[in-house]
């Protein structure tokens, strides 16, 4: 159960549902079918608190435990797209971006989830692909993003997508082991002429 009055100050989609002359709004009630119990705890908690760190996790003071796993928060970025939630999408890039630097690990289920249940070119996709270029060991070892029980993660598309950035990485000799400076909104999701 949340407020109706919450989801539809956030969200163009659930405004829609509830506030027009759908059966949503007649029922005051909506199904969510790709929603699993984690991203909709995930989700009313921030609806509440407007964060999304990790608060039955206070006793473990390890910084990964400050935030939910890379898939949890993968998936809520892809919910916040699929409902119309850009706050709820951007918050949770940026947790995804902290994540990765404070434990210096990355988790390639984030190019899945990514190419799974977004659009080409979607700031997901960017992110994914910009942590496996500039952050992730390439050779065909353990620590690599291509070690056997990774490869179910890539789809043939993220290869493409990680071939180019790699070209260009290569052709701008960028550095490696460090991600590009960009401007904090290169992975957030804006209106037009809007940004942080």
């Amino acid at each position: 159960m949340l407020h109706k009055g919450l989801l539809c100050f956030y969200s163009d989609f659930f405004r829609a549902a509830f506030e027009g002359s759908f059966k949503e709004a007649n029922e005051g009630k909506i199904e969510l079918p790709d929603a699993t119990v984690d991203i909709f705890e995930t989700l009313q908690v921030w609806l509440y608190s407007q964060s999304l760190r990790n608060v039955e996790d206070s006793e473990d003071s390890s910084k990964s435990s400050e935030f939910p796993s890379f898939e949890i928060l993968a998936r809520l970025w892809a919910f916040g797209d699929r409902y119309q939630i850009p706050l709820l999408q951007n918050l949770a890039i940026d947790a995804l971006v902290q994540k990765l630097h404070d434990i210096s690990k990355f988790d390639t289920i984030v190019v899945k989830v990514a190419y799974e249940e977004t659009m080409k070119d979607s700031p997901l996709r960017r992110f994914a692909i910009d942590c496996c270029v500039f952050r992730m060991c390439h050779r065909l070892d353990q620590d690599s993003i291509f070690r056997d029980s990774d490869l179910c993660c890539w789809s043939k598309e993220a290869f493409v997508d990680f071939a180019c950035c790699m070209s260009d990485a290569w052709e701008r000799k960028l550095p490696k082991r460090k991600m590009p400076d960009r401007n904090k909104c290169h992975y957030h999701v804006h209106t037009k002429g809007e940004h942080c």
